[in-house]
């Protein structure tokens, strides 16, 4: 009697020729799919239809069984890659009317500030004085003296018999909304140790002139007060204060040693760092070598 390994059993018993634990057939034998019936295991694959369904036949591939193959479950994981395409680049703008609005701005400006009936060309009427607001030029405290001589002048200057000038030219720089620091005709010289003008006149160092700035050091304030020094005396109390952390320029021991008027400031008196770069304030000089009304041919 022909015997069939284990493992051809289990698979006969996969394809229905036998119910495996349920066989009702003794040993040796083997029962059919369907229908009942058993046969030997030497009938199987041997051409002939034992089973009345044919099921010891089906499952051969000629006298020998059909290699039935093992089942593989894959599990296929799919990663998904979001590719992020660029913005297209947007067509550069045409900026052609924006900028001869701003020549139209410009234009405007140039008016208000570089023409006036009663100064040469170049020069506005600021209270009493023909002014030059050079703004579109930013150049040093020593460029800014040179240019403003080749047009006649020299940079302004604010002695103290002219406080109502200097209102005036606060006055005027807030009207035309002008936001650009210029420089004046003051520094610090070192053969007096002061503040001067450009005529050596000394410069007023208090109100109107000069800018009061917050400061994060603690400073004094130096006032004469009456000699006995009552505390209902405001000197003896701005004496004895502990700290004040506003202070009126010049800074002390500071490096900024020229004077400049600044948006910042509100356009009252600052010193600044003489190298840095800021607009020519030149007031006409008629007595000049220099002077150009610039109303004669080139």
């Amino acid at each position: 009697m022909a015997r069939f390994p284990l493992m051809v059993v289990r698979s006969l018993m996969v394809l229905g020729i036998c119910s495996g634990a349920y066989s009702y057939c003794r040993p040796g034998t083997i029962e059919c799919a369907t229908l009942g019936g058993c046969l030997y295991t030497s009938s199987i694959c041997n051409g002939r239809q034992d089973c009345i369904d044919n099921s010891d036949e089906d499952i051969c591939t000629g006298n020998k069984l059909r290699v039935i193959p093992s089942t593989t479950t894959t599990t296929t994981t799919t990663t998904t890659t979001t590719t992020t395409t660029p913005a297209p680049t947007p067509p550069p703008p045409n900026n052609v009317e924006e900028s001869e609005a701003l020549g139209q701005k410009f234009a405007r400006t140039f008016n208000d500030t570089l023409h006036h009936p009663r100064c040469p060309k170049l020069y506005t009427s600021v209270g009493n004085k023909c002014l030059s607001l050079l703004y579109f030029v930013k150049v040093g405290w020593g460029e800014a003296r040179a240019l403003c001589s080749a047009v006649g002048g020299e940079l302004v200057r604010y002695p103290s018999a002219s406080e109502g000038e200097f209102a005036a030219l606060l006055k005027y720089l807030r009207e035309i909304g002008m936001t650009t620091d210029f420089w004046v005709g003051g520094r610090y010289t070192k053969d007096t140790e002061a503040w001067a003008w450009l005529d050596d006149a000394p410069m007023d160092l208090g109100s109107p002139y000069w800018a009061v700035r917050h400061t994060d050091r603690c400073s004094s304030r130096q006032q004469e007060s009456a000699p006995d020094g009552k505390p209902e005396d405001v000197a003896y109390w701005t004496n004895t204060s502990a700290c004040y952390h506003y202070e009126q320029a010049p800074r002390r021991d500071s490096h900024e040693l020229c004077a400049a008027v600044t948006f910042r400031h509100y356009f009252y008196i600052s010193d600044e760092d003489c190298l840095s770069v800021r607009s020519p304030l030149c007031e006409h000089v008629p007595s000049t070598a220099h002077d150009l009304t610039l109303a004669s041919n080139p």
